[in-house]
């Protein structure tokens, strides 16, 4: 499920996924490349990621995308969009969302950034066919969640599975 956010009523209209932006994500440029020998397609490389649950009951995240180069995508202009809810069968899931709106480029050598953050199942997006009484999601009952790089382009957007650890 995805919303449209109006950008700019004399551009196209840009598509953002399903849920939440998180606000205090700390984004930092790790001032490295990485070169493959032939370039890649349009879609982007899927990002890496850490999911721990600590003592405090707290998600914590930290996640590594891969941006060509040709973008000139600056760690300022990355966001992410956390989207918690229910399956139609009521298990939890969480959806991450790295954002840029750049549209993509072929190229063989990408820039490496790194977002660390919380996330905070309160804020969930009910799901319109389960009942809108389902509690907050459990995060010890979340299995493992999917991490997106999610471009201009969202067809193209790539996830990964990633399985989550507790340090309880």
């Amino acid at each position: 499920m995805s919303t449209i956010d109006q950008q700019d009523t004399s551009c196209c209209r840009i598509e953002k996924p399903a849920g939440i932006k998180i606000k205090g994500v700390k984004v930092k440029s790790l001032g490295y490349q990485i070169k493959f020998p032939n370039p890649r397609h349009k879609k982007p490389l899927p990002p890496i990621a850490q999911v721990t649950i600590n003592k405090k009951y707290e998600m914590q995240i930290s996640i590594v995308v891969f941006i060509s180069e040709k973008t000139k995508v600056t760690a300022d202009q990355l966001t992410v969009i956390q989207d918690f809810s229910y399956t139609n069968n009521k298990m939890p899931y969480a959806n991450f969302y790295v954002c840029y709106d750049v549209a993509p480029e072929p190229c063989s050598t990408f820039n490496i950034f790194q977002l660390s953050f919380k996330a905070n199942p309160k804020d969930y997006t009910p799901n319109r066919i389960l009942p809108k009484d389902l509690p907050i999601p459990d995060l010890l009952k979340l299995k493992e969640i999917v991490t997106f790089l999610w471009d201009e382009d969202p067809t193209g957007s790539r996830g990964t599975v990633t399985t989550v650890q507790t340090g309880l």
